[in-house]
């Protein structure tokens, strides 16, 4: 996130877990803490982008271990999954994923 970011692009963090808990720019620092916390619901997100079209984002990448449900809301844009070592590809949809070592 921070290369991206170092790179030009403009990062738009969204916090999610059942439900979306913070929306904000990345200014280049981690943040001191995260909202949400609770069961993970894919979702939220797509939602939020699909309601929030005049923003245009390019993508998604979902940062996650892939433990919830498969969504069924597709998201407007381009997504990609990036899923924890020990995290699970079973339940994605609608982008591809890359798994970290």
């Amino acid at each position: 996130v921070h290369g991206m970011w170092r790179n030009g692009a403009d990062v738009t963090v969204i916090e999610c877990d059942c439900l979306v808990q913070r929306v904000y720019p990345y200014r280049g620092k981690t943040p001191e803490g995260f909202g949400g916390g609770g069961g993970t619901d894919f979702n939220p997100v797509m939602q939020y982008v699909r309601d929030n079209r005049q923003l245009q984002y390019d993508g998604i990448i979902y940062l996650t271990d892939g433990y919830a449900e498969k969504p069924t809301v597709s998201p407007p844009c381009r997504l990609l999954w990036v899923i924890t070592p020990d995290g699970t590809t079973d339940n994605l949809a609608f982008g591809g994923n890359i798994q970290l070592t």
